[in-house]
């Protein structure tokens, strides 16, 4: 039977999501988390890359899955300077940073850090599932999935196809507009069946040199927001330099001053979210180097260690209406493939 475009496309996501193949690849993951902003520029990924650092000091393993295809800015503030690797056909490989993050962002098999991603809603969609379903993590006790700004395609996918997601948690600062586009992506959440982790208020207050504690951007509205939609409130991050500081020099600011008021904000709002979820029991991870699986939506008909053959030698259909066996996926390309897809 011939499919058309969007048939083709809706039956790739039944087999990644509803056969399980998304479910596969995570079922060693104990904590799936996503955080969340209404609007830019808030410190999102700042407080995502933080947040994974100070559940790593508490003795967790943590993986940090860069969901902002057009602005991924995970592997800057982790440090990381090498490629993501292909590992058989489809399988990728996270990148294990200094701070004993694991990380997964398309910037890492991206030809060049000012090269564009500029791709559309179904593209982008179907890229999210597709890494979800193909990065071979491991045993991790969190996996915190950094979403872009809004409410829109990304975020959409990340909350329809990860299975048994374990919440969602908002990232606001105290303006007044900034916690109002807040309350919509609580709403989103909700729309969506995900549950609301808590809300955390960045750029809260900035306390100088002389002990003095200011409010620049109003006192509290996270605290009444949180209130207000009826979610838990998980604390404050102040304003600090320290926090730019290691954005740039990528070692997240829980490590770089350990002692600082920042890094202090972040540890307790880790232990508030662990004490915060249910125990949970997920299967032990095999050895990484032994482990065989098969490629996701393939009907477990060839393992990844027979899927390697180089290049791509065996056929994988890229076109609506080519169903001539291979395993129905686009394979993330290495660098210097495919730059700009429209």
């Amino acid at each position: 039977m011939d499919l058309n475009q969007n048939q083709f496309a809706e039956k790739g996501k039944q087999q990644l999501v509803k056969e399980g193949a998304i479910a596969d690849a995570l079922k060693y993951v104990k904590y799936k988390i996503a955080v969340l902003s209404g609007k830019g520029g808030v410190g999102k990924t700042a407080t995502t890359v933080n947040l994974g650092a100070a559940l790593t000091k508490a003795g967790n393993s943590v993986g940090i899955f860069d969901a902002d295809l057009h602005g991924p800015s995970i592997p800057t503030m982790l440090g990381i300077k090498e490629e993501a690797k292909l590992n058989g056909a489809f399988w990728i490989d996270p990148v294990m940073t200094e701070s004993g993050i694991k990380a997964l962002s398309v910037a890492l098999f991206w030809p060049g850090e000012m090269t564009p991603v500029m791709w559309r809603g179904q593209t982008k969609s179907r890229t999210i599932r597709q890494l979800l379903s193909g990065a071979k993590w491991g045993g991790l006790d969190y996996l915190l999935i950094d979403l872009p700004p809004g409410t829109g395609d990304e975020a959409i996918a990340i909350l329809k196809s990860i299975p048994d997601l374990d919440g969602v948690i908002v990232v606001t600062t105290p303006q007044e507009v900034a916690t109002l586009v807040s309350s919509k992506a609580i709403n989103a959440s909700r729309t969506l069946d995900a549950s609301v982790l808590g809300l955390i208020e960045n750029m809260s207050a900035y306390t100088c040199a002389c002990g003095d504690t200011v409010h620049l951007f109003g006192k509290d509205k996270g605290k009444e927001l949180a209130r207000m939609m009826e979610v838990p409130f998980l604390g404050s991050i102040p304003i600090d330099p320290l926090f730019s500081k290691a954005a740039d020099s990528g070692v997240p600011a829980v490590n770089l001053n350990p002692d600082s008021i920042t890094a202090k904000a972040f540890t307790r709002i880790a232990d508030t979210i662990s004490r915060q979820l249910p125990p949970k029991d997920v299967p032990e991870a095999p050895p990484e180097a032994t482990e065989k699986k098969a490629c996701p939506g393939s009907g477990n008909h060839h393992h990844s260690s027979e899927c390697n053959h180089g290049h791509h030698h065996h056929h994988h259909p890229h076109e609506a209406g080519d169903h001539s066996g291979g395993c129905g996926h686009h394979h993330p390309h290495p660098a210097g493939h495919e730059q700009i897809i429209s």
